[in-house]
């Protein structure tokens, strides 16, 4: 049972990234369809792969929407976004050739 564990700190972990950044940026609408977008994509390619016996998920995943579990594909939206963001810094970064809080995206 410590594979449940892990996924729920997994979990825990990318929620409060992506509400940390949700608070903080101004463009809430556009990191809002980030997170759908990346769902929906995600869920997609799951299924694909999931139906075609490529991989398997745990039983410990309670929700479960066409034997996929939700969980995952909401952590995947959370992980688009986050990682959309993380990449605006960088970038910023590499056009001011300085990294400094102050460029993170708004």
């Amino acid at each position: 049972m410590n594979e449940a564990y892990y996924w729920y700190a997994i979990f825990a972990a990318l929620l409060v990234s992506y509400l940390f950044i949700f608070r903080y940026v101004k463009a809430k609408r556009r990191y809002f369809f980030y997170f759908v977008a990346g769902s929906v994509l995600g869920y997609g390619f799951d299924l694909i792969s999931f139906t075609n016996g490529y991989y398997y998920y745990p039983d410990f995943y309670k929700v479960l929407l066409f034997s996929l579990p939700v969980s995952m594909t909401i952590a995947e939206g959370f992980a688009v976004a986050i990682t959309i963001y993380l990449s605006e810094f960088l970038g910023n970064c590499i056009r001011h050739s300085s990294v400094s809080i102050r460029y993170l995206p708004r």
